[in-house]
């Protein structure tokens, strides 16, 4: 009989209970000596207490020793696990919670869950870590059975990019979730939407600042065209891939089935989502957002100034043409002036109300116009005009 992704989690938070014990105790004992329990029984709810003797809770109530964790983070746990790992310690909370509110999984839900717990018990070096880590291989065949994509899940799930580590998990999650997947689970909170209109206007500032810095030798016109670049949705897209948002967006079965995971406006709609939210859990300080997209900008914006330098030539070279006042755009003659039939040449001339303003010679049409583009632009700077 096949195994519901229901009993599937409740076997998992099983096993990371056993492991989860002992490195408690262990750390507890480091810092509070034999008043540990004391200690931990002060940070489990009374009602928790009653219906159990505290040996029994800590033992048996997964929950209870994450919150415990959490509860006792700064005197005892951040010595020795990473903000990251606080990070899966809160998202495995809500877990906790969904399995016993009986919600629905899904096999990308169970994968998730799965490889929280797996990076938390190696993180404590905990003896059940194969048990579980045995559990998620077995759900991965079942996400995606062909190897590539097998790889590139556990490449992306494998670590925790800076940008999500979340003291609110809940806020995380609102920021992981699409309007599909609140439709199909209706019990599940709000959608992103509104966070990723806060972060579509947060990336406009922060990339119209960045782009102010970094160049100052650019005017406004090229500065609007590269920020335009820089938060267009493909190169959005490509920022959600590299943080890890493409399988950790919380999608509908539709649009999963549609290819969701891949699609660039879905990434990025969510990375802007991601976005607002980070900045609501830092108490709306910009500072945190701003280092960790500046390290995403900074590799971006060279691809993206290579590709206006090199693709763009003629695009500029007529934007400067019509702020002339002359309405007619630059008109180009090209011909072949020699080489052989599997590598000729070509010369472009480029006219600007019959008047030649550029030369240049390429290896095909394309390339040619784009030289004389670029030697007229160079003859607009230097004032040859």
């Amino acid at each position: 009989m096949a195994i519901s992704n229901h009993e599937r989690i409740n076997r998992a938070l099983a096993t990371l209970s056993q492991g989860l014990y002992s490195y408690i105790e262990k750390e507890m004992r480091i810092v509070h000596g034999d008043r540990w329990l004391v200690v931990a029984k002060s940070c489990i709810s009374e009602d928790q207490t009653l219906r159990r003797n505290l040996e029994e809770t800590l033992q048996e109530d997964v929950s209870v020793l994450l919150k415990l964790i959490i509860k006792q983070w700064d005197n005892v746990f951040k010595k020795k696990l990473s903000n990251a790992e606080r990070a899966l310690v809160s998202e495995l909370i809500d877990v906790r919670n969904k399995w016993a509110h009986q919600s629905r999984f899904s096999t990308d839900d169970t994968y998730r869950a799965l490889d929280s717990m797996t990076r938390i018990m190696k993180a404590i070096s905990a003896s059940e870590l194969d048990i579980i880590e045995q559990q998620k291989q077995d759900v991965l065949k079942m996400l995606s059975p062909e190897k590539a994509e097998e790889a590139r899940i556990k490449e992306k799930l494998s670590d925790v990019h800076k940008l999500l580590i979340f003291s609110n998990e809940k806020l995380l999650r609102q920021a992981l979730t699409h309007r599909s997947y609140v439709n199909e689970n209706p019990g599940e909170g709000e959608h992103n939407e509104r966070l990723e209109f806060l972060g579509d206007a947060i990336l406009n500032f922060l990339s119209g600042e960045y782009l102010y810095e970094k160049f100052a030798e650019k005017g406004e016109d090229e500065l609007t065209r590269l920020r335009s670049a820089l938060v267009e949705e493909k190169q959005l897209a490509k920022f959600a891939i590299e943080v890890g948002l493409d399988f950790r967006m919380r999608l509908g079965k539709g649009t999963i089935r549609d290819g969701g995971f891949q699609n660039p406006n879905l990434l990025s709609s969510t990375f802007e989502a991601v976005i607002g939210a980070y900045y609501l859990d830092n108490n709306r300080n910009v500072e945190p957002l701003r280092e960790i997209v500046k390290i995403l900008f900074n590799d971006a914006s060279k691809h993206i100034v290579e590709i206006r330098s090199n693709v763009d030539s003629k695009n500029r070279f007529q934007e400067l043409v019509q702020a002339k006042g002359i309405t007619n755009p630059p008109k180009y003659v090209t011909e072949q002036i020699g080489g052989p039939s599997h590598a000729p040449e070509f010369r472009a001339k480029v006219l600007v109300e019959g008047k030649e303003k550029g030369e240049g010679k390429g290896k095909n049409k394309k390339e040619a116009e784009k030289a004389a583009a670029e030697d007229a632009l160079a003859k607009w700077k230097n004032q040859v005009y």
